[in-house]
Order: structure tokens, then sequence, then C-alpha cells
């Protein structure tokens, strides 16, 4: 694999735009470019070089590209990518993995707000916690996440997946207020508590909830039974992803759910009992 590593050095004091640190453009180019490579911010700029130390390996593979340290003032970091790997061996700043279409992201810690906002496909990994809009759109788009997987080890902020039109995204943790609100198509898995109005403006999908939340929203009614085919796929697909959700059993349904009927929604809740 042809490696690219960065270590922090000598962090900045203000947020810098990440999005031109992709593997596959930089396995062109040498370490003493890579380091002579300036990335903006608001009003201000830094080379790679005043940031990181640089180092490369070469071979034959995909191209990689290894962050050592904190990075939380590092955004849209992945922005785009298509192929590679980006390993962070710290936490990361907003817009991480942002319209991100291939390839994979990988966070040992946390990132912050619009995680995986618009991704289209690929998987972004957080071993930690995430943001407000994970998954979401940005202020004003009409769609948030349309493909790819993304998994998430802790916690989520508000407005988890909101207008997400495709894709898994699977929450190890608990998930803010408005959960999956205006969520038109995918999947949603949900570990831990979810905040309120869960599923609001929903018009399809599915939220898979291995507890039961405190409160059903009123505009969700008893959704039935008959959905057996439908939930042995699903679970047969969720086999090798993030616990608890690797562990459901295919012979047990969930109780299931259907609205958001404010919207005259067909999305459906699933609470696996416990």
């Amino acid at each position: 694999m042809t490696t690219i590593t960065l270590r922090v050095r000598n962090a900045p004091g203000f947020r810098i735009n990440a999005d031109r640190l992709l593997p596959a453009a930089l396995v062109a180019l040498s370490a003493d470019e890579i380091a002579r490579l300036v990335l903006p911010a608001s009003n201000e700029s830094r080379a790679v070089g005043d940031v990181f130390d640089v180092s490369r390996s070469d071979d034959e593979t995909d191209p990689a590209l290894v962050i050592e340290g904190d990075v939380h003032w590092l955004d849209r970091l992945g922005a785009k990518m298509t192929q590679g790997c980006i390993d962070v061996q710290g936490s990361a700043g907003d817009y991480t993995g942002f319209q991100m279409a291939g390839g994979m992201l990988r966070i040992d810690g946390d990132a912050g707000h619009f995680t995986g906002c618009q991704m289209k496909g690929g998987r972004l990994t957080l071993g930690g916690n995430a943001g407000d809009f994970t998954a979401g759109a940005l202020p004003g788009d009409m769609e948030g996440m349309t493909g790819g997987t993304l998994t998430v080890h802790g916690n989520a902020g508000a407005r988890l997946c909101d207008r997400m039109r495709r894709g898994l995204v699977l929450v190890g943790g608990d998930a803010g207020e408005c959960a999956a609100s205006r969520l038109v198509a995918g999947t949603i898995g949900i570990a831990g508590k979810t905040g309120a109005n869960l599923g609001y403006g929903m018009r399809r999908g599915t939220v898979l909830l291995a507890q039961a939340p405190e409160r059903i929203p009123p505009t969700f009614t008893d959704g039935g039974r008959g959905f057996d085919v439908f939930w042995r796929l699903l679970t047969r697909s969720l086999a090798t992803e993030l616990a608890p959700f690797s562990g459901f059993r295919a012979d047990t349904l969930p109780r299931r759910y259907a609205g958001d009927l404010a919207v005259d929604g067909r999305g459906e809740v699933l609470i696996v009992e416990s």
C-alpha cells in the first residue's frame, strides 16, 4: 500500500479545510510536494508542512493516508473522496466525509457536525461520537445521505440522517432529538436512547431500535406483522456490522410502528424486544 503519513507537529489556532488531502491525489506527489500544499482556512492558510511532519512509503496497492494525532480543527477531511483509505488516529473536525462517494474513512475518535453529510458511497467509521446533522443534508438542500455505510460507535447529535434517501447508518450509542427527521429512504439503527421527535416528518425508510424509546410519537401507529422475509434479509445484511445489530435473531420479529402519518408517511420504526 502506498501510504502517506501526516504526524501533527504544530496544531494551528484556527480551523483548516482539508478537502485537498485525498489519498488518490496525494500519491502522485513526493513528500516535499505534499508538505508544500496550501490548505485554506477562513482568513488564514497553512502549508501541510507547517502543521504536519510528512512521510510516505510506496508499493503497488491502493493509496492510503494516515493522520497521527488529534485533528479536531481539520474540517472536510475525506470530502468527495472516491477511492483509497484515510485513517485518523484521533478525532476529526466538521464535515468529515462530506459527499464522500467511495473508499474507506476511519476515525478513531470523534467527528464534528455534518459528519457524512450528503454521503454517496464508501464506508465511514467513527470510534467515538458524531455531531449534529450526521448523514444529513446541508441547510436548504433536499437530500442527505444517498449511499454508503456510516458506523458510529459512540453517540450521535441532533437531526441524525435528516432527509436521508439511501444507505445504512448504525449508531452504537444514543441519538439526539429529531433522529430520522424527514427520512425519505434508507436504514438507520440506533442501539441506545433516542431524543424527542423521533422520525419527525418521516416518509419512508426503516429505523431500527435496540431499545424502546420513552415515547412513541403520536403520529405513528401499530404497523402489525407480515414482514418476516424483510426481517430475515435485514438481519443477514447486518450480521457483520456493529453490535448489537449483528446479533439480532431472524426468527424473532420486532415490534413495528408505521408513520409519520402527519405527512402520509410509510416509514417504519422497528423495536427489537429485549
